[in-house]
């Protein structure tokens, strides 16, 4: 439960400290004192929004520290945090600037605000003054349901919302993969036939290159082979009685050859001439060969031309150069074997995708059958809390109406009510007034207490229309929770005040030029006086406090029953 809340420079509040009690605490005060920023500084430590506005005017910042004992459930989150919890106490602390900024703490560990959240939501239930409009939202209507199930209920929900994940994403991949079938279609064929055409050539790297040089030299051959010969025969053979090139060299090697022993120069000369020699003589052989290959066919150069036609076609389609087409061919195969192994992927993606659409259905099925029987369950014990609520003769009925599956399960749920005998259930927002559905609201709040949940549960002004009668059940009723939950509930009327374990006063007050806001604990004496204020009335002042008194021992006994 909430052990103590201190307030630092939060809007009138420029300090205070209010040590709360078991069972229940009520804060009454007149309007604008500042009854309402006590539960904004309960919500800033709880982790909700920071306004900036909320720093006390004039001031850097505003802190705000709640001290609750800690419940066992909150302990593994807490120890996964790495939180020390070893007098059983958690701190949560907020600070917020002047210019927005927030730090979240507990027990004086900086921790992100979600995670803060997630501590808070295991410690304190706010239920806030218009929170019961969301009755009227049938949206809602399916979370007042599922707080109501068991352990085994919320297991299903998580079992739904994990199985609608993956559905979800196998449903994601099996869209990425799917294809349009006439464009699929259309796709493979071109690139079959692009793949075909290359394919029918079966070009090689480089070849167009020797094909160009082979063309050029049967188009120049009768003046290659002028040229080789006469270059073979001043080489090799010689021409009439001159000598071939191989044999003048030979023989000049000769005569310096007689004299090469008189001057090393000559020797060099003979070695020189005799590598002329040897070099004219392989000039020669190759000169023969080119002429024995020079044998002009015509064909042969009809073909090469053919063949080198076909693979300028290749080029202009899928070049510019020659490798370019080979890489295209490359490049379209591994794409056509894509669209095949794509079509089959996505075969397999959707046959899983279906898998896991039955096995999400059938979750959806075990889930709406365990909300059937909450629907039952609440609805009767709903009908029980309004008896004692002045609502005794209240039909209420849970309307399911099935849904595509989702994350939260395959139903829509809205409640139905018909306060008046005779009259069929309708929709919550078509019939129920203000404090119908306060009242409405505490049954829930009721049967959540008897549920289990959390230790500690604020109460802002849910009596809004509710008087008289009413609000002495209303009150009663809150007693009844606060025997099992600490209860701190922000009211106007005496019949709740009056029966609080707990009484504190919120005051305005003016010290020189500043307004601020002071809480402190009534005594029997100043809880008669406040008392006597929320009945009001014109009468005697005395009279007043008397009917304060007694509707205050009255409460007190009935308390005590």
């Amino acid at each position: 439960m909430l052990l103590e809340l201190s307030v630092r420079n939060v809007a009138l509040i420029e300090r205070l400290r209010i040590e709360f009690e078991p069972g229940l605490n009520v804060l009454t005060g007149e309007t604008g004192a500042g009854k309402s920023i006590v539960v904004d500084s309960v919500n800033l430590a709880l982790g909700a929004r920071a306004a900036r506005d909320l720093v006390r005017t004039g001031e850097d910042k505003a802190v705000v520290q709640a001290v609750f004992d800690m419940p066992e459930a909150a302990r593994p989150l807490l120890d996964e945090l790495g939180v020390d919890t070893g007098d059983g106490l958690v701190a949560l602390t907020r600070e917020v600037s002047a210019a927005g900024r927030s730090v979240s703490r507990i027990n004086g560990q900086v921790v992100p605000t979600q995670q803060l959240r997630q501590v808070t939501a295991l410690l304190m239930d706010v239920h806030g003054q218009h929170e019961h409009q969301a009755l009227l939202n049938p949206a809602l209507h399916l979370n007042f349901l599922d707080e109501g199930g068991s352990a085994g209920h919320r297991a299903l929900m998580e079992d739904v919302a994990g199985k609608y994940a993956g559905f979800r994403a196998l449903e994601r991949e099996a869209e990425k993969l799917r294809l349009d079938e006439r464009e699929r279609v259309r796709t493979v064929e071109q690139l079959t036939r692009q793949i075909d055409e290359i394919k029918s050539v079966k070009p090689k790297p480089g070849e167009d290159e020797k094909l160009e040089k082979k063309l050029a030299l049967y188009e120049h051959g009768e003046k290659i082979a002028g040229a080789v010969g006469a270059a073979y025969a001043y080489v090799y053979r010689g021409e009439g009685r001159q000598l071939a090139a191989q044999d003048a060299l030979n023989r000049a090697a000769e005569e310096m050859a007689g004299i090469a022993d008189l001057d090393p120069r000559f020797e060099a000369l003979r070695a020189r001439l005799e590598e002329l020699f040897y070099a004219a003589q392989d000039a020669g052989s190759e000169l023969q060969n080119i002429l024995d290959s020079l044998d002009y066919d015509p064909g042969a150069a009809e073909r090469a031309a053919d063949r080198l036609n076909d693979l300028k076609r290749l080029k202009r389609l899928y070049g510019p150069e020659l490798q370019d087409v080979l890489n295209f061919y490359e490049q379209a195969k591994a794409r056509l074997d894509a669209l095949a192994e794509n079509e089959t992927l996505r075969r397999e993606a959707e046959a899983r995708r279906d898998a896991a659409k039955a096995l999400l259905t059938a979750a959806c099925a075990a889930l709406t059958e365990s909300r059937r029987a909450l629907a039952e369950r609440l609805s009767v014990r709903l009908v029980e809390q309004l008896k004692d609520l002045g609502m005794g003769r209240t039909r209420f009925e849970v309307e399911m109406l099935p849904l595509a599956p989702t994350a939260r399960g395959a139903d829509e749920v809205q409640f139905l009510i018909s306060p008046n005998p005779g009259e069929p259930v309708k929709p919550l927002s078509a019939i129920a007034s203000g404090g119908e559905l306060s009242r409405i609201m505490m049954a829930f709040k009721a049967i959540s207490a008897d549920e289990g949940g959390v230790n500690s549960m604020i109460f802002d002004e849910v009596d809004t229309g509710v008087s008289g009668r009413m609000a002495q059940a209303v009150g009663e009723k809150m007693a009844a929770i606060a025997q099992k939950r600490q209860v701190i509930c922000v009211t106007h009327l005496p019949q709740i005040a009056a029966l609080a374990g707990a009484h504190f006063l919120v005051e305005k007050t003016v010290a020189g030029e500043r307004t601020g806001s002071t809480v402190v604990k009534l005594d029997r004496e100043g809880r008669v006086e406040e008392l006597a204020r929320l009945i009001g009335g014109a009468g005697d002042p005395e009279s007043s406090r008397r009917h304060a008194a007694n509707m205050l021992d009255a409460a007190q006994a009935l308390l005590r029953r």
